[in-house]
């Protein structure tokens, strides 16, 4: 998943949005150029949190990624930003512009912002094994994803980065079943597959059906 795709996954964190929020969005999916400034004019009227974060999503989307980041944080600290949920996830949010903007460290912070908020989101977890692997930590990317699996919140990506992480670690076995689970959801994931031909090149042979799932 992009970074781009995974705040638009959620887009709105704000807890009630406004027809307003709901057209600057959609303008800015439409109309880059146009969303910008119209989401520029509102924040320019004073529109609040709503204003900051539909800009945040058009700085994102229009390759500004500190920038964006930077918004998110800012609309996190504000007033009516919302409960501490809230918070968290415009915090995780800004986590991911981070890592767009290639600076780990800050995103490790905006994503330790978020654990203080809300420390049993397992949710959170999925992030950080982002994080953690944009800074080899391998062991943390292990342990992240054994908590985001513990929770219910293990994804394709998932399963890569923790395999990932144990063939670094040199644990080609447990590696291998990472591998096994992200085929199993994404035959034809990319990573997982390198990583297959990795785990073989070490002697490991997964055998693992490749065939897409039937819509029909």
């Amino acid at each position: 998943m992009s970074i781009l795709a995974a705040v638009a996954a959620t887009s709105s964190p704000i807890e009630a949005m406004s027809p307003r929020y709901t057209d600057c969005i959609q303008l800015v999916d439409a109309d880059l150029e146009l969303g910008r400034i119209a989401a520029q004019q509102w924040v320019s009227e004073g529109g609040g949190s709503e204003a900051r974060h539909c800009l945040a999503r058009a700085d994102l989307k229009a390759g500004y990624p500190k920038l964006a980041a930077l918004r998110l944080e800012e609309i996190a600290q504000r007033n009516d930003a919302g409960d501490d949920y809230v918070r968290a996830r415009l915090y995780d949010q800004a986590a991911y512009a981070w890592l767009e903007a290639e600076q780990p460290d800050r995103a490790e912070q905006a994503l330790n912002d978020a654990l203080f908020l809300v420390p049993d989101s397992g949710e959170l977890y999925l992030t950080a094994t982002k994080v953690y692997a944009a800074q080899d930590r391998w062991k943390d990317v292990v342990r992240a994803a054994d908590t985001a699996e513990a929770a219910g919140f293990a994804s394709v990506e998932t399963y890569v980065l923790r395999g990932r992480g144990l063939y670094t670690l040199a644990n080609y076995e447990h590696a291998a079943q990472d591998v096994v689970r992200a085929l199993e959801l994404d035959p034809t994931n990319i990573d997982a597959l390198v990583l297959r031909g990795d785990l073989a090149r070490q002697g490991v042979t997964i055998e693992v059906s490749l065939e897409t799932p039937d819509n029909n």
